[in-house]
């Protein structure tokens, strides 16, 4: 049975219930994952920002909620052979929509902010990352 280590606990703590619902069950059903990031305080998100992390100011983050209404995530063990990561976080990426759906709600991805299906027209890509829509 996979469990959450500390950090990623704390991270889950963060998030709204149907991210902590989302998130646990792709750990339990599809790949183990670490949760890196729920709620950004107004300095994190100014730091994420003037670095490029993030294209938006505080607080028009979903990450600037309470609870967090995004999250980042990682599989766990970490990839360290890039093109397994990309294939790791667009599998759970696709399984994420699968599962948001079944339960009843709507996600987007940092892999396709505009949900079209298109890898290939982002800006901005940020594989990490799933939000509420």
């Amino acid at each position: 049975m996979r469990r959450w280590s500390e950090k990623s606990k704390r991270v889950h703590d963060e998030l709204h219930p149907d991210l902590q619902t989302l998130v646990t069950r792709i750990r339990d059903e599809v790949v183990d994952i670490s949760l890196v990031c729920g709620h950004r305080n107004e300095a994190d998100q100014t730091r994420k920002y003037l670095n490029n992390v993030s294209t938006v100011q505080w607080p028009n983050s979903k990450h600037n909620s309470t609870p967090s209404r995004a999250v980042d995530l990682q599989p766990y063990p970490y990839p360290t052979h890039v093109p397994k990561l990309w294939a790791a976080l667009g599998y759970i990426a696709g399984r994420a929509h699968a599962i948001a759906a079944e339960e009843g709600f709507l996600i987007r991805w940092g892999g396709d902010w505009n949900g079209n299906g298109d890898l290939t027209d982002q800006n901005f890509d940020d594989l990490f990352h799933l939000e509420l829509l």
